[in-house]
């Protein structure tokens, strides 16, 4: 059995995670003629935007000719055509207009002891306790750390999120500086020292302790994680 679990996405979404426990599983939103069996809150997302089929514990996705389209990993997808799932892939919806409105992580069974007790049930919301110390609402822009209000500049605020998108995976430099410098005619003009300058000022205000960062955590000649 796996989970998805919505990363970003409109607030009410946030943090919900889904078993799936069907053959076939249709993600999309809601609307009066139609009730898909994932369902989300964001505009960007298409009523039926996307399908995850599970055979013999193999789990593929399929677009599902979407308005606003779909990436794997950061690939675009194209509609109609299978793509294989493998744990921690990052499924993005609604990517039209520039980075996915809704990101979804998919989990496998092995990665259940991440959700906190039992699995929720397609439908139910529950939040991942990875990240217990953190919430981000992304519609308002607001970031609380251990419960109080923290003003962040917007490039701090960009890695953040970021970061909790992408929470327990290694985020590599190249793939940080592109979504954070999103806004850069060059990217590749951002060096590594910008970035860690970056956070060095992010974690003197989110770090309990900043002489041992414990909840962005540096991997040498790779990049950083978020716990």
């Amino acid at each position: 059995m796996a989970f998805i679990i919505v990363k970003k996405g409109d607030a009410e979404d946030i943090g919900k995670i889904f078993t799936l426990r069907q053959a076939a599983t249709v993600i999309g939103r809601r609307t009066p003629q139609y009730k898909p069996d994932i369902e989300l809150n964001d505009e960007a997302v298409s009523r039926r935007h996307v399908e995850i089929l599970e055979k013999e514990g193999r789990y593929q996705i399929r677009d599902l000719g979407s308005t606003n389209g779909t990436v794997l990993n950061d690939d675009r997808i194209i509609s109609g055509r299978l793509y294989d799932l493998k744990h921690n892939c990052k499924i993005g919806l609604g990517t039209a207009a520039g980075p996915a409105h809704s990101l979804l992580i998919f989990k496998e069974t092995e990665s259940t002891s991440l959700l906190g007790g039992k699995g929720a049930g397609a439908g139910q919301k529950a939040v991942a306790t990875d990240v217990s110390w953190l919430k981000i609402d992304e519609a308002r822009k607001e970031v609380h750390v251990d419960g109080k209000s923290m003003k962040l500049s917007r490039k701090e605020y960009e890695l953040l999120n970021y970061l909790y998108e992408n929470a327990g995976i290694v985020c590599l430099r190249d793939e940080i500086i592109k979504a954070v410098w999103f806004d850069s005619l060059d990217p590749a003009a951002i060096s590594d020292a910008t970035l860690d300058q970056l956070v060095h000022r992010l974690r003197e205000k989110i770090e309990p302790d900043t002489s041992n960062p414990s909840r962005i955590i540096s991997r040498k000649a790779f990049g950083y994680m978020l716990v």
